[in-house]
């Protein structure tokens, strides 16, 4: 492929899309990226699809009306590696449409920092490296959603599937060399497990903002409101915010945990709370009545059955002069190894091993624990 004005074909009818899985069956890997957009909804609105092929830059259109399930299938089926740069959304996107995800996927941005080429690297900034080509990324937030597209957003949009075309076999070589493909295998399984990009329900009270502030039995008032708010999202398609707002569902978790302090859990109060606050069951009587119940059951259980919010582990001062140390230790192995210091080990992955030293973690399996027991084990 001419990486730098390669050969491009829309993808808008039925009989195109044939030809684009046809050429995809041909291909040894697929460069693929995704333009969507997702302010309006709880689901992603998919505006634009690049594939690379042997030759083709192909963009396919889903605002066209196309039927994509055999592409999608298409997509999940081969045998052959999907080429994604940080491709988390990505394949949140591909799980959602398909239902499953590729068996083989070589992230570009994970690929660098295996290599020590750089931490969390933007496309821009790894085509820049390795292929010299200064990208313009200025299109990135533009309405993608919008026809027709620009030629800006076309030249945009071919760019960042033809130069990951470029960049896999640089890298997957480099890698080789390195010895370090099975490294990226273990890194790439880790990616691709599907519990990554679909947290239970139970648990999305932990991304609710403000929620430090809650005591536990707030916490478990919260939990259960961030479930429901999380399931009537997804059933409108509406995103989480515009259902029920962080600061209105946290003010009724405070209410409902300070109402606790003074009297049993009883459903038929907490139904009373809620239909003063501002929830979007304020006017559903059998909704709001079976949320209440299932709040008041919650409380009414053993407070040790609450939830209770992650914290760092507190090391005593020996321990975290230790950290210091150790954090220095990592940084030198990481710069003699040519890895990225954030992909070989964090600093809370490390201040949780030295808390809980043996607990299972990343850091003592797989590559890494070669590598970090010298450090790890050491008894200074």
């Amino acid at each position: 492929m001419n990486h730098e004005r390669p050969q491009v074909r829309f993808v808008i009818r039925d009989e195109e899309l044939v030809r684009l899985i046809e050429a995809m069956r041909a291909s040894d890997y697929l460069p693929l990226d995704t333009e969507f957009v997702r302010e309006r909804t709880y689901f992603p609105q998919l505006a634009l699809l690049q594939v690379a092929t042997t030759d083709t830059v192909w963009l396919v259109d889903p605002v066209a009306g196309l039927d994509l399930a055999p592409f999608w299938q298409e997509l999940v089926g081969r045998e052959t590696p999907v080429i994604l740069h940080a491709g988390d959304q990505d394949l949140d996107l591909i799980l959602t449409a398909a239902g499953r995800l590729p068996p083989r996927v070589f992230d570009t941005q994970i690929a660098a920092e295996l290599l020590g080429i750089g931490g969390q690297m933007s496309y821009a900034a790894l085509a820049e490296a390795l292929l010299g080509i200064r990208l313009d990324k200025g299109e990135t937030r533009s309405n993608w959603l919008a026809r027709p597209l620009s030629q800006t957003q076309i030249d945009y949009a071919v760019q960042d599937v033809a130069q990951l075309h470029a960049l896999y076999p640089i890298l997957e070589r480099r890698l080789e060399e390195a010895g370090r493909l099975d490294w990226m295998a273990e890194e790439t399984a880790r990616q691709l497990d599907p519990a990554r990009f679909s947290p239970p329900d139970e648990r999305r009270w932990q991304k609710v903002r403000g929620v430090q502030t809650l005591n536990r039995a707030g916490l478990a008032a919260l939990r259960i409101l961030a479930a429901w708010r999380e399931r009537l999202a997804r059933e409108q398609d509406r995103p989480r915010r515009w259902v029920w707002g962080d600061q209105a569902m946290l003010d009724l978790a405070h209410a409902i945990a300070r109402r606790l302090a003074d009297s049993p859990p009883d459903a038929e109060g907490i139904d009373g709370q809620i239909a003063r606050a501002r929830s979007p069951l304020g006017g559903d009587a059998a909704a709001r009545r079976a949320l209440a119940e299932e709040i008041a059951t919650a409380l009414a259980g053993e407070p040790s059955g609450w939830p209770r919010l992650p914290r760092p582990p507190v090391l005593p001062p020996a321990q975290r002069e230790l950290v210091k140390s150790r954090q220095s230790q990592l940084a030198a192995l990481a710069d003699e190894q040519a890895i990225s210091p954030s992909r070989l080990a964090t600093s809370a992955e490390l201040k949780q091993h030295l808390a809980n030293p043996d607990r299972p973690s990343r850091l003592t399996q797989g590559w890494r624990a070669p590598l970090l027991a010298p450090i790890l084990q050491a008894t200074d």
